[in-house]
């Protein structure tokens, strides 16, 4: 299967130069997903825009491709400081199993266009790039005004959307394009070219009766058939990964196109009028009357996160809906999607996200940094168990060139541990006081649930804790599962002594150098702590798996799943404990004698559930649990727990 392994910008948008003397300007992927972290101002709009103006340029003539990189064209991206002789581009590496093609388009080349070449037509139809400003424009009306999404459908959406049908041409032959911008685009620009009778256009003409009897017809029907199939997607997405209780309806018999409508008894306007899609919401809310359930101006009653979530959804069904090349890159590229979106609603579009992981190479481009951690804390987590994928974290700073030049600065993200003892080195002991407490806090975030994390505020909505609420979830949580918190008493302390950025001012002098050491010391514990946290999901049915044997020697196989959360800790001094999580153990079978499953239904705690499986087996259970056989006993896709553990 095709991956992307490379993108070069020369001299487009921020990115200034070409990749022979700036690194910068050549971003490797290495054929992974990609989260990267861009501050304001850093570039990092212009690598959405080059993958964006890359992957659109095969549907375009090759002049409207050229202008983005010709200094005279007023519509240019070129980088403002290039000089006009200077090249400017774009080019993409695709790689696969046997061969590397690298594909260019500048003002000089454009070779996504190459007859015989469909690498890049391809990749687009299985590709999409979804911003924060596109999911807004779909309620960005007045109060006064319905919404109608024709518009955005014509900008934004058509030109994915394949109708699986040709029209014909005003010469009656069946064309080859089956895109439904192809149809409109013909529609639109029928009235320039029909026949016409002095200044009226020709209605008896097979040119006029087949757009106006038939091609137009023919696009609305489609349409129609494409959005109630998108529908029942994005209702799908509200009601089952939002939680929603309202539905989206677009309301597609009332939609309709019309090309010279008549105005009196003999006479036509001439116009084409566009189709409306209207969007209305069903608000399936017991406290409402039915009579008050359609909401036909869903922006005037939603706030911007639920508007954002029905946004995000229409979006979704149609990328689910999208017919697609396994064999071929498909990217999902999205930048700066979720800024409306509260932290419940972060959390299940994230989820959303890193499902599509199966079907799509995912680039996250955000300059949020909070929105970033969060991202790739979720992602190291899943790749704990899902190491199949693998991701690139980078981030992205303002820079110059030697001659005073903006240009961006790419890089892995650095640990502040290895920033702390740089700054240690260096006699720098506020400095290193303060990567101090962004490591403390960054390992306490990645050992907490996400809800220990963040405090709620009822005006900024769910905030993240800081140090001081961090230390002290930290101790109830790990003591409560059994953990010995004494090893980390002095966190606290040291939080006080050297870490609370007010008493930076103290720690110039060289006294305190041994409380940094003290502290590096208690930081490394913490970061030897192994944890695995397994959340029930009612989504995901891949159940755990105990296999054992009996007092006879036959193989048994019990299957449960999580009723609440599993977590499973390795202590510094190798000792494991688990938090014993409620379980609902469903049926077991005799795997050496092939016999048919048994129901078992009951819900039991796991050390529980496990003893009583020992015993139904033949074993005398001990008084003291051990852990180690527990987990080696429990796989989960294959895999025993202990392994994953070690």
């Amino acid at each position: 299967m095709q991956k992307i392994q490379s993108i070069i910008l020369r001299n487009f948008k921020y990115f200034y130069g070409s990749e022979d003397l700036l690194q910068h300007n050549k971003i490797e992927l290495n054929q992974n997903n990609l989260l990267l972290y861009g501050e304001n101002g850093s570039g990092k709009s212009s690598i959405y825009w080059a993958f964006y103006t890359f992957l659109q340029s095969c549907l375009k003539e090759d002049d409207d491709v050229k202008k983005y990189f010709l200094p005279s064209n007023p519509q240019n991206l070129r980088n403002r400081f290039a000089n006009d002789i200077d090249q400017s581009a774009i080019l993409l590496e695709i790689k696969d199993d046997s061969s590397t093609k690298i594909i260019e388009i500048s003002n000089t080349v454009i070779e996504t266009n190459t007859e015989g070449d469909n690498t890049v037509n391809r990749i687009i139809a299985g590709s999409d790039f979804i911003t924060y400003k596109y999911l807004s424009k779909i309620y960005d009306f007045r109060n006064s005004e319905e919404i109608d999404l024709f518009e955005w459908f014509e900008k934004e959406v058509l030109m994915f959307v394949n109708f699986e049908e040709s029209y014909k041409d005003h010469s009656g032959n069946l064309t080859s394009e089956t895109y439904a911008s192809d149809w409109w685009d013909f529609i639109r620009e029928a009235p320039n070219v029909l026949p016409y009778n002095k200044n009226l256009v020709s209605v008896s003409s097979d040119e006029y009766k087949r757009l106006k009897n038939e091609t137009i017809p023919k696009f609305i029907d489609n349409l129609k058939v494409f959005l109630a199939k998108i529908t029942s997607q994005a209702n799908s997405y509200l009601e089952n990964d939002f939680n929603e209780v309202f539905k989206i309806d677009f309301d597609v018999e009332s939609i309709k196109c019309d090309y010279n409508k008549s105005t009196g008894r003999r006479s036509k306007d001439g116009k084409l009028h566009f189709p409306k899609i209207p969007l209305k919401v069903i608000f399936n809310h017991d406290k409402l009357v039915s009579a008050k359930q359609n909401i036909n101006k869903p922006h005037t009653f939603l706030n911007e996160a639920r508007l954002t979530a029905i946004a995000l959804s229409i979006r979704l069904a149609m990328l689910d809906d999208r017919l697609y090349d396994p064999d071929s890159a498909s990217l999902l590229v999205l930048d700066d999607l979720l800024l409306s979106l509260d932290m419940s609603h972060r959390d299940k579009v994230l989820e959303i996200i890193l499902k599509k992981v199966d079907e799509y190479q995912i680039l996250i481009l955000t300059h949020d940094r909070a929105f970033y951690n969060l991202c790739k804390r979720r992602i190291e987590n899943k790749l704990k168990t899902e190491n199949k994928y693998k991701w690139e974290f980078k981030e992205m700073y303002q820079d110059s060139t030697d001659n005073d030049i903006p240009c961006p600065f790419i890089t892995e993200p650095k640990s502040y541990i290895s920033s702390a003892k740089k700054y240690f080195k260096e006699f720098d002991y506020p400095a290193c006081a303060n990567y101090l407490r962004k490591e403390t806090e960054s390992t306490l975030k990645r050992l907490l649930p996400q809800n220990k994390t963040i405090q709620g505020n009822l005006e900024k909505g769910s905030i993240p804790l800081l140090l001081n609420g961090l230390i002290t979830h930290f101790e109830s949580y790990y003591k409560d599962i059994g953990g010995d918190f004494s090893v980390f008493e002095k966190l606290k302390e040291y939080k006080d002594l050297l870490m609370n950025p007010l008493s930076h001012h103290n720690i110039e002098s060289p006294i305190y150098k041994q409380e940094l050491v003290n502290t590096f010391e208690i930081l490394e514990k913490l970061n030897k702590l192994k944890l695995i946290r397994y959340q029930q999901d009612i989504n995901n049915e891949l159940p755990f798996i105990i296999n054992h044997i009996d007092s006879s020697g036959d193989q048994w196989e019990y299957i449960l799943y999580l009723e609440s959360e599993f977590v499973i800790i390795k202590e510094i001094n190798g000792e494991i404990i688990l938090n014993n999580p409620v379980c609902y153990f469903e049926s077991r079978k005799n795997i050496t004698k092939n016999n048919p499953s048994e129901e078992v239904n009951h819900k039991l705690k796991l050390n529980g559930g496990f003893s009583s499986i020992k015993h139904f087996l033949g074993f005398k259970t001990s008084t003291t649990f051990n852990a180690n056989e527990l987990l080696s006993a429990i796989n989960l896709n294959g895999n025993s727990l202990i392994s994953m553990l070690n």
